[in-house]
């Protein structure tokens, strides 16, 4: 049985030499390869070499892909300007639920957070709202 490694060169070179417009028709050429495989290890496997499908046949994208933002509109909200931070530390692995509580408090000026493992990133309006973001900190610390 071929490994990973072999599997995904032969996809490499298959894409390289021909128009593949299925995975379908990826699978039936691997196995003329003398590769067998499933679709969702196949699916795997594209998406490890960076693969997408351009003009209704796969390709291997060397260069990273970035969706466009104007692909994204739908998930968009509002953008706000931003010109102060405040950072909070706290236990590893509770980042998240501290950034959630914190939008919870209800602190004017808190634009929103951005949570790590052990460190929070608060986003704000204006100084005040960070020496708010401090203060309520410091109360419970």
């Amino acid at each position: 049985m071929p490994t990973t490694h072999t599997r995904r060169d032969t996809i490499r070179e298959l894409l390289s030499n021909r128009e593949v417009r299925s995975q379908t028709e990826l699978q039936e050429l691997l196995e003329g390869e003398g590769i067998l495989t499933s679709q969702p290890v196949l699916s795997r496997d594209l998406r490890a070499l960076g693969v997408a499908k351009q003009g209704g046949a796969y390709h291997v994208v060397e260069e990273e892909r970035v969706t466009p933002l104007t692909a994204l509109r739908s998930l968009l909200r509002s953008s706000s300007p931003a010109s102060h931070f405040e950072i909070v530390r706290c236990e590893p692995g509770a980042a998240s639920a501290v950034a959630r509580a914190l939008e919870g408090e209800g602190i004017e000026g808190v634009l929103g957070t951005i949570a790590g493992d052990d460190t929070v990133l608060v986003v704000l309006a204006h100084a005040s709202a960070g020496a708010q973001v401090r203060d309520r900190i410091s109360n419970l610390v």
